[in-house]
């Protein structure tokens, strides 16, 4: 058993924190390929075709709006992950939600390799968006902690 609880507790923040940044992606990107005029069975499609058939596919006349949303979700998706792992972790709240950010950073780079059907103006632009927003979940919960519940010192009266 652990003595210290902070390192699982550590570890079940960014791993909520991912999960979070998935669920959103993958929604904002299924909701967003459905509203435009993709038409598939599946309940979750694989992304690269979603994202081969807007930027290359009969969906190109779509791709600025395809891939601006994209960007718009993958954003919200790193504010709320690095909400959520802030929200857990005990302390260093920013860190660990840079944390956040940096794993995803790591995942765009992956995308953006593997996948190559990206715009490129997209490809320079989710790098930034994802570490800035999910740093930007840390610093607003680490804020509302500091001014709402921190703790008082008491101050010395004199008389």
């Amino acid at each position: 058993m652990l003595k210290d609880k902070t390192v699982l507790r550590n570890v079940i923040g960014v791993v909520l924190g991912l999960v979070v940044v998935y669920l959103i992606v993958n929604a904002g990107i299924t909701i967003n390929a459905y509203k435009l005029g993709w038409e598939d069975e599946a309940v979750f499609p694989e992304w690269r075709h979603i994202i081969k058939y807007f930027s290359r596919g009969a969906g190109k006349e779509f791709e600025v709006n395809f891939f601006g949303m994209m960007l718009l979700s993958s954003g919200i998706a790193a504010l709320g992950g690095g909400i959520a792992t802030a929200l857990i972790v005990k302390r260093a709240k920013q860190a660990y939600s840079m944390l956040i950010g940096f794993i995803l950073l790591l995942v765009a780079f992956g995308d953006v390799i593997f996948t190559p059907y990206h715009p490129t103006w997209y490809e320079i632009a989710i790098c930034p968006v994802l570490f800035l927003f999910s740093w930007i979940g840390g610093l607003i919960i680490d804020i509302i902690y500091k001014q709402f519940f921190r703790k008082k010192k008491p101050t010395a009266q004199s008389f």
